[in-house]
């Protein structure tokens, strides 16, 4: 029985979403993966590594792709961008919240500093997280419910795991799940995941300025 024939029986794309969502609850029992960009990082190991050894998850993984670059997908990400650092500029002029917890959080001197760590957050954080929320946990929605809802729920997920980061609080959540409806918006305007990694790299990189000037790294 090939892997075809397997799939053909049960639909295995939701169990992506359950299997990441086991990890990365998993991981967050080991408080060495609290630390970035451990904590973004295993659950995706361990996922990629079962979706591997499983032949139905792995039949049914769907590559992503970067998506389609044309004047009005480039004009949409400069807008959720620019809008985004503008919105988290204004945030943190008016609220004031406490960062010193991100003290905690980079390993700034294991990466080689506060430049390279503000380069490797930017990036990297932005990538991992549209990989999980834009990437597998939208496909696996979207294949039972379609993109409207796969829109909605990421959103709501990416503002509840954002209670605890930045914009921290109930007010940051909402601002992370605005954003994320956002993202997931240019996710199927674009086809990809390319431009919304770039949009959320624009977001990251003003989160980490923020938090460097600060003064608590």
């Amino acid at each position: 029985m090939n892997e075809s024939q397997i799939v053909s029986h049960t639909d295995w794309r939701p169990m992506h979403a359950v299997l990441l969502i086991a990890v990365t609850a998993a991981t967050k029992l080991v408080p060495l993966f609290h630390l970035w960009p451990l904590l973004w990082l295993v659950p995706l190991a361990a996922y990629a590594t079962l979706v591997a050894m499983v032949p139905p998850l792995r039949a049914t993984f769907r590559p992503w792709h970067f998506g389609r670059v044309s004047t009005k997908t480039v004009i949409a990400t400069a807008v959720i961008a620019l809008g985004s650092c503008s919105a988290l500029a204004a945030f943190q002029s008016i609220m004031r919240p406490d960062v010193s917890t991100f003290a905690g959080f980079l390993p700034v001197h294991s990466l080689g500093g506060v430049l390279a760590v503000g380069v490797l957050f930017s990036i990297f954080n932005a990538l991992f997280e549209e990989i999980i929320f834009r990437g597998v946990l939208f496909d696996a929605i979207e294949s039972q419910w379609g993109g409207r809802m796969a829109v909605a729920a990421t959103a709501f997920l990416f503002g509840y795991g954002h209670m605890h980061g930045y914009p921290p609080g109930m007010l940051g959540a909402i601002l992370a799940g605005i954003y994320g409806i956002c993202l997931g918006w240019l996710r199927i305007f674009s086809g990809g995941l390319g431009l919304p990694v770039i949009a959320h790299i624009a977001a990251d990189a003003t989160i980490f300025t923020i938090v460097a000037r600060a003064g608590v790294l």
